[in-house]
């Protein structure tokens, strides 16, 4: 079974696959991965380093230009690594109804499996999805469409950061959602864990036939899947011959406008050594990386300046 994890970019994904990988194979049920990154910084890739096989596909999105690398990818990983189930981690900015249309031809290897989203819950409490326009979505907001096919899609929806609302907030949250996608499992989450008990039997209790995820997906005539390159979506990267200061990288992302939605990498940081940089939604996180190699800093976003 190949299980596809999607959330738009910064929501969380790799943290909760980590917590899920924990949960799994505490119980004897390995699960490879593959891993899907917008751009050539394999960030996500080293940070899952030694919980479990790793496959990355990188400098592409799964459901667009690297549709025909899937199947040598899960060759390699099916070879590597006898396990029972694999998650495809899908770039935060994959339309998974086009991912689950590729794994229809990829039947021989593997059952298609849950569609996950993770979603922010701060941005979505704060509109950046917008409800109230579901099906004709005007260019220039907020760039909702890929936000809104990740969660239309989902099986399950995690609510990660739901720490950064109030009780009553989370609540109007996870009712919004369930309006929005009736049939999909919501669970709140922080820090990526959740009842993973509850997951479990969740999936057990829904064969194949029954998931959303596998409803014919038909357009109506002249219609078609939204992608982030339709969205304007791009990846720059930038490398640093030098540590750059705290300031100085805080300028950069500053310097890259509000189109700016994601920054991630490894780099060089005075005072610090070699640090993994995180941004999104406007928040910056810089955390050591004892051992790790600088990579660069990937950018990702809408404004053609970055």
């Amino acid at each position: 079974v190949l299980h596809v994890l999607t959330g738009f970019l910064g929501a969380g994904k790799t943290t909760f696959l980590r917590r899920w990988l924990d949960f799994l194979h505490g119980r004897e049920r390995y699960t490879g991965v593959i891993q899907n990154e917008f751009g050539k910084v394999a960030l996500d890739a080293a940070l899952m380093k030694g919980d479990t096989v790793v496959e990355a596909l990188d400098e592409g999105c799964v459901c667009c230009s690297l549709a025909d690398s899937l199947r040598p990818g899960l060759e390699r990983i099916i070879a590597a690594m006898p396990a029972e189930q694999f998650v495809l981690e899908t770039t935060g900015l994959a339309n998974p109804a086009n991912v689950m249309a590729a794994l229809n031809g990829l039947r021989d290897l593997v059952a298609p499996g849950l569609v996950i989203t993770v979603a922010d819950a701060l941005l979505v409490w704060l509109k950046v999805y917008d409800f109230d326009q579901l099906v004709s979505l005007p260019p220039g907001l907020e760039n909702a469409g890929i936000r809104h096919a990740q969660l239309r899609k989902a099986d399950v929806i995690i609510v990660n950061k739901s720490d950064m609302l109030s009780s009553a907030e989370l609540e109007a949250l996870i009712s919004r959602l369930r309006a929005l996608n009736g049939k999909a499992l919501v669970l709140a989450a922080q820090y990526g864990n959740i009842a993973f008990a509850e997951l479990d039997a969740w999936i057990d209790a829904h064969g194949e036939t029954r998931l959303p995820s596998h409803a014919p997906h038909i357009l109506p005539m002249g219609q078609k899947d939204v992608t982030h390159a339709e969205e304007g979506y791009i990846a720059r990267i930038v490398t640093f011959e030098q540590p750059v200061s705290q300031a100085g990288l805080e300028q950069l992302l500053r310097r890259a406008g509000p189109g700016l939605c994601r920054a991630k990498g490894i780099i060089p940081i005075e005072g610090k050594g070699i640090c993994i940089v995180q941004y999104a939604a406007s928040r910056l996180e810089i955390t050591p990386a004892p051992g790790e190699m600088p990579v660069g800093l990937t950018l990702i976003g809408t404004n053609p300046a970055i």
